[in-house]
């Protein structure tokens, strides 16, 4: 059978195309990293973020004194010791990817592939998922107050409710902002989901990630909230099969709350409502 130019050109144009297609699919999904390697990134992180911390802050004010951490600020200190854990967690991750298991990092899903579609894609299944991780927090607080239980607001809340220091405020913006979106997803989404599906399929890893994502956060009121948003960001991982999307929608989920937060910060003073 003899094929022309455009024949040999369309089915040159759909070869490339199926296998550009399976080479998205291979981003993220086939990774080599197992089960033990997740639980030891996860409790590395848990202990770090709540044995380590109240530990080298000690550390510090024993060696450095009271007046020096006052001087500071201990919330200077602990927005740096925050973000060093983050970071180093962030590097054992990318240090079992590419040394232990000789995979590239995008195995973890870093990649811009079909980027706008991807990031539409996540805005508007976020807007849909807004309204139900409100009423989530609205039916919370309803239970809550039934039964006669105040709950207490979050320590990063408190943190920029009362900060007066513009550039500790502004700190922990750009940390809550961009720097933990980011490496949480990368820990909880592109590393964490992917070795959990290999052992019980993507509904489940989707939803324990999510659960893992939510318990770290250590605020029981907004345990759901924070639940429902870690399974719409497990959601798109999987859709999308990179972490632009989740990463995203993660950065904007925060700056929502923030803008939130900041305007009953200065208009309301600091009268906030639970949901």
């Amino acid at each position: 059978m003899n094929l022309t130019d455009q024949d040999t050109g369309k089915y040159l144009y759909k070869l490339l195309k199926v296998n550009n297609t399976q080479t998205r699919q291979r981003i993220t999904f086939n990774c080599r990293w197992s089960i033990k390697d997740a639980i030891k990134v996860f409790f590395a992180y848990v202990i770090l973020m709540f044995v380590g911390m109240p530990l080298i802050m000690q550390f510090v004010s024993t060696v450095f004194g009271h007046d020096f951490l006052r001087n500071i600020g201990p919330r200077n200190v602990i927005l740096f010791v925050t973000l060093f854990i983050n970071l180093s967690v962030c590097s054992y991750v990318f240090y079992i990817v590419h040394v232990e298991c000789h995979q590239s990092i995008t195995a973890l899903g870093l990649s811009l592939v079909n980027l706008s579609n991807n990031i539409k894609q996540g805005i508007k299944k976020y807007l849909v998922t807004l309204p139900i991780i409100i009423l989530a927090g609205f039916i919370i607080n309803l239970i809550s107050s039934y039964y006669g239980i105040n709950p207490e607001m979050q320590d990063v809340v408190k943190w920029i409710l009362e900060e007066k220091s513009l550039f500790i405020l502004i700190s922990l913006i750009f940390f809550g902002v961009i720097i933990a979106p980011l490496i949480e997803e990368i820990i909880f989404r592109g590393f964490l989901q992917s070795a959990l599906k290999n052992y019980f399929g993507r509904r489940y890893a989707i939803v324990i990630s999510a659960s893992l994502f939510a318990a770290v956060h250590m605020d029981a009121f907004a345990f759901f909230q924070i639940l429902i948003l870690g399974i719409l960001l497990g959601y798109l991982y999987e859709k999308t099969q990179t972490l632009v999307a989740s990463v995203v929608i993660h950065i904007l989920h925060n700056s929502f709350t923030l803008v939130f937060l900041l305007y009953f910060k200065y208009f309301l003073k600091g009268k906030v409502p639970v949901f």
